[in-house]
């Protein structure tokens, strides 16, 4: 239909915007960029049996934007390898997978199957069964210097355990002091605010008797971080549709149709000057795609002077495999080739007026033949798929020579590939930007402002592709003939019975129905043609309509059938517990 665009290309529009959308709230872009930390770590040591100490960690971990399976623990093995091994998380995957590795014992806590991002809090337990209490002695690794991630907060918690001369190391392998272990009631504590990273903690004294163990609750989360990814979805919506909407303005305005001055029937009938340049020339105004219906009226006659595939390009601004249908069936219409079919199976013949075709088209057409006077049509011949894209080839030329566009006449546009792939990469984005492929790809606009240019130029680069459609503009003659094509058009979709009978006392049955098929008014002009009084016999008059319900024989016909066919352990310097590294456990924390 003149001036119409298919919904979809809208769909498409719209679905890039909310695509975009899509990305920012799920956090695929503009989330921004935050490096990975500890926010928190509170560890709790407690004696437990004669010579073993269970080790508690709450930990708050911040991944920022990297993807994480979740919290990972190496402790060095100088201790007797961790027992009783419990972990548990009020917001991530703690399941726990333990591995013996070459600096001790691995614990993971995670789905490696699944990857979080942003802060998390994993609780873990275990026992260190041979920590030496029995020498009266604690010297204890808290955490060793090959930590990479700086703590935010780091508390140290000792009970059960009377401490004489308790002792506290913190910072490089052999530093000594640097940070007291306090008593608190039942409690010695030791607290660094930050522990940077590279720094180790030793804590150590002389044990002279138990105390009580005092129960405590977990200290509260860390203020979290402000998420502002619905924000960044909400804003990019407005940019999408300032995006799409610029390059639909954009092809719209480009694609604008010069037409005669004046009211319909100047528009349809105007001229331009004559040859000589006696007359002047016809003024002209631009009118846009969606505005060029609004002039078409009603015909009851077609467009002199130009076949039915041609009136097929000039509304629908493209040549494809049903212009060459339309090609076709215009020869059946002039008796220069019939149709039959016998069982569903459809034959093409050499017609009464074969003789009256002439240089190329009489080539096209013995090439559709086989060079034969007849062509059983269902089944793959080469010949006749070179006769199909001969037509294709002569359409193009000759829609470049005709002057009925001034600017991007259908034969310069071809399938769009490149559009094609534009969108379909687009969507591979949104629905798997999981991939760490696409996410990497991604990474570059997580940052705030990055996203929203991202939200402008993806739906306006995508938008540019879908309405390319619009930008080819017709010269007034092309317009003029355009209006005419659907003018006639919407008398053949509009028509009855008594129209066909007309058409046929006329001997104009076989032309209408050619012009039926390459308009797209098939469907209406053969329900016509069933209500109408034409004598079965005669019905072979409208064979043309044939080519619109058996296009899969030619599609069988003209195409060949397919060939078958991060982090580091720790280290342990000696039980001195006089320097840091100087005890045993400790090992690095971080993520995998």
């Amino acid at each position: 239909m003149l001036g119409k665009i298919g919904t979809w290309r809208h769909v498409v529009a719209v679905g890039a915007i909310g695509g975009t959308a899509l990305l920012a709230a799920t956090g695929v872009i503009g989330r921004g960029h935050h490096d990975e930390r500890f926010d928190s770590k509170v560890v709790t040591v407690e004696p437990i049996g004669d010579n073993g100490v269970r080790i508690r960690e709450v930990v708050d971990e911040d991944f920022g934007t990297a993807d994480r399976h979740g919290y990972q623990r190496i402790i060095p093995t100088d201790f007797g390898e961790p027992t009783d091994i419990e972990a548990s998380s009020p917001d991530a995957n703690a399941d726990i997978d333990v591995t013996s590795v070459a600096d001790g014992t691995r614990i993971r806590l995670g789905d490696p199957d699944a990857t979080v991002t942003g802060q998390h809090r994993y609780v873990l337990a275990y026992t260190l069964p041979d920590a030496q209490l029995s020498s009266g002695q604690l010297a204890l690794d808290i955490i060793g210097t090959d930590e990479t991630l700086q703590t935010g907060r780091f508390e140290v918690d000792v009970r059960g355990l009377d401490l004489d001369d308790p002792k506290c190391n913190v910072g490089s392998a052999g530093d000594v002091g640097g940070c007291s272990l306090e008593r608190d009631g039942d409690v010695y504590r030791a607290t660094f605010t930050p522990l940077e990273s590279g720094q180790g903690i030793t804590i150590g004294g002389t044990i002279v008797g138990s105390l009580p163990i005092a129960e405590s609750a977990d200290p509260p989360l860390p203020k979290r971080r402000s998420d502002d990814r619905m924000k960044v979805a909400l804003a990019t919506i407005p940019l999408g549709l300032i995006g799409a909407g610029a390059a639909f303005y954009a092809a719209r305005r480009a694609g604008r149709n010069e037409v005669f001055a004046g009211g319909a029937a100047d528009a349809a009938y105007g001229s331009l000057p004559s040859p000589d340049g006696d007359a002047p020339p016809a003024p002209v105004r631009l009118v846009v795609d969606s505005k060029m219906d609004e002039l078409a009226t009603i015909e009851f006659v077609p467009p002199k002077g130009i076949e039915p595939w041609q009136g097929a390009v000039l509304l629908n601004e493209k040549i494809d495999r049903s212009t060459v249908a339309a090609w076709v069936s215009g020869r059946v219409a002039k008796d220069q080739l019939t149709l039959s079919q016998d069982d569903g199976t459809l034959t093409l013949h050499r017609g009464p007026h074969y003789d009256d075709l002439k240089g190329a088209d009489k080539a096209i057409v013995d090439r559709l033949l086989d060079h034969g006077e007849e062509l059983m049509l269902g089944e793959y011949n080469a010949s006749f798929g070179e006769g199909w894209s001969d037509i294709l080839t002569l359409e193009r030329e000759s829609i470049a020579e005709s002057g009925w566009w001034k600017r991007l006449p259908p034969s310069s546009v071809r399938s769009g590939s490149v559009g094609s792939f534009v969108v379909v990469a687009f969507f591979a984005l949104v629905f798997f930007g999981a991939g760490s492929l696409i996410t990497a790809l991604l990474g570059a606009f997580r940052g705030k402002a990055l996203a929203l240019i991202f939200a402008i130029a993806v739906p306006a680069i995508i938008a540019h592709f879908v309405y390319k459609v619009l930008t080819p503009a017709r010269s007034a003659t092309g317009s003029a003939l355009a209006l005419r094509a659907e003018s006639f058009r919407r008398f053949l979709a509009a028509s009855e019975g008594k129209h066909v009978d007309w058409a046929w006392k006329q001997g104009l049955l076989r032309e209408y129905s050619a012009w039926a098929v390459a308009l797209g008014a098939a469907d209406a002009w053969g329900r016509a043609l069933a209500n109408s009084n034409v004598p079965a016999p005669e019905m072979n008059l409208a064979s043309p309509i044939w080519l619109y319900s058996m296009g899969p024989s030619f599609e069988s016909t003209r195409s060949a059938p397919a060939p078958s066919g991060g982090s580091s352990g720790g280290s342990f310097g000696g039980f001195s517990g006089g320097s840091v590294g100087g005890g045993g456990g400790g090992g690095s924390s971080g993520s995998w």
